[in-house]
């Protein structure tokens, strides 16, 4: 990463920064570093709709939505219960 290294005046840096007493009517030394920001991930609406249409995802479409499972069913349960209605195991 690169940085900036610099010695100036404190009366420089005045106008531009809130400098402590201590800091006053002094050299001090500047180190500057950029920011580097996380952007958020953007995806495209292409994209998107390539995984909404995987098949992992269409085989849990509707799994909950108007279920009549039992409050304490796990993901196991809800897919066994799914291929069993399926399949007619």
């Amino acid at each position: 990463m690169t940085a900036l290294r610099k010695i100036l005046n404190s009366s420089d840096l005045s106008a531009v920064l809130d400098l402590p007493p201590s800091f006053r009517n002094r050299k001090i030394e500047i180190i500057v570093f950029p920011v580097e920001e996380k952007k958020n991930p953007c995806f495209t609406m292409e994209q998107i709709e390539e995984w909404a249409n995987a098949p992992d995802i269409q085989s849990l479409v509707g799994a909950l939505k108007l279920s009549e499972f039992p409050a304490d069913i796990n993901i196991n349960g809800i897919r066994n219960e799914r291929l069993s209605k399926k399949y007619i195991i």
